[in-house]
């Protein structure tokens, strides 16, 4: 509801969602923003923050944090991880704050192995009890172009989806400019798809074979015919399981604040509730994860426990809702107002 209410009531004009023009978001916009970040370095007494010093950042890729520890004070103080390739586990200590930015199965794992953290965070005990959905990726690569009416499509109802949703775009069409890119420099052949399914439980114990079958002779064919004539030069398939965030009915209370019940503990994510910090970008998943992310930084400097580093960063709002969207609001809350006093609920979607 709150995608439908972004995009298509209170700001109309943005509903023409725009694909990156090359490659992946991954890579144009994630990794250089990481690499930025790997050189920054924290200023030595006396220095401006553009001066040399050690490194402000250091990323532990493939590590799963296994336990947060509080001290006597009440706050995160320490945690432990494990080193995935390797197996060994390390710890950190003397930690001035702490961000969990976790969806709800590394939430259910950090809690599990933190009874500290349980017994003074009941919050996100709240916040594990919650579930995730499982997402199968899968692109193909075919051997001939395959013209459709629009790039980017939904599959719904089919009963060889078992259960999960699906959208699949054509790359071809969405990123033309280069279409070597698509095909990692060599000459292209045809049509690159890109699919992906969500709520994806029932199709994660298939093997790569078959969900490629599944989609050239059932899902992709009952769409566009001409799907039925192309041939798969080369496929790729990706499972992740309780990967994405479930917003089920019911679950906004027991989504995790933003700022926690343990002084020094932010939580980030697009499941988070920022409270009187929240942004207009509700329903937009990677675009509220990031903002959130920015919100949790800015939270701890302005607590005081990142010692002299205050500086918050800025976070640019959404333009103003529509005047009509506005009016309505106004108009559907004066209603509730007026049927509260008689028992009846002040709206009627569950939170």
């Amino acid at each position: 509801m709150e995608l439908l209410y972004f995009y298509a009531l209170a700001h109309q004009t943005a509903f023409d969602v725009r694909w990156i023009k090359s490659r992946s978001i991954s890579e144009l916009l994630v990794a250089p923003l990481a690499d930025r970040l790997a050189a920054c370095t924290l200023p030595t007494e006396g220095e401006a923050a553009e001066e040399a010093g050690d490194e402000a950042l250091t990323v532990l890729g493939g590590s799963f944090v296994q336990a947060v520890r509080l001290g006597e004070s009440g706050r995160v103080e320490s945690l432990s991880y494990r080193d995935a390739g390797t197996g060994e586990e390390h710890t950190l200590d003397d930690l001035s704050g702490c961000v969990l930015a976790l969806g709800a199965k590394g939430m259910k794992s950090v809690m599990r192995g933190s009874p500290q953290l349980a017994r003074r965070a009941p919050e996100l005990c709240a916040a594990a009890s919650l579930d995730a959905i499982d997402v199968v990726a899968v692109r193909l690569w075919l051997d001939v172009t395959v013209p459709t009416r629009t790039p980017a499509n939904v599959f719904s109802k089919f009963p060889a989806l078992r259960g999960a949703g699906g959208t699949f775009f054509m790359l071809d069409q969405l990123q033309n400019d280069d279409l070597s890119l698509l095909w990692g420099g060599d000459e292209p052949q045809g049509s690159v798809v890109a699919c992906d399914f969500y709520n994806a439980g029932g199709l994660l114990p298939l093997s790569e074979e078959d969900i490629v079958s599944m989609l050239m002779e059932e899902l992709l064919p009952a769409a566009v015919p001409e799907f039925g004539a192309a041939t798969v030069v080369e496929s790729y398939v990706q499972r992740y399981p309780g990967a994405v965030t479930w917003f089920s009915p019911g679950s906004y209370s027991k989504r995790p604040p933003l700022v926690t019940s343990v002084p020094n503990l932010v939580c980030a994510g697009d499941w988070v509730r920022m409270g009187d910090r929240e942004h207009g970008a509700k329903g937009l998943c990677q675009e509220r994860a990031y903002v959130s992310g920015l919100e949790a930084g800015n939270a701890l400097a302005r607590s005081g426990f990142l010692g002299s580093n205050r500086r918050e960063h800025p976070v640019i709002p959404v333009r103003d809702d529509e005047p009509q969207v506005v009016a309505g609001r106004t108009a559907n809350k004066m209603l509730a107002n007026a049927l509260a006093p008689l028992g009846l609920p002040a709206s009627p979607w569950v939170r």
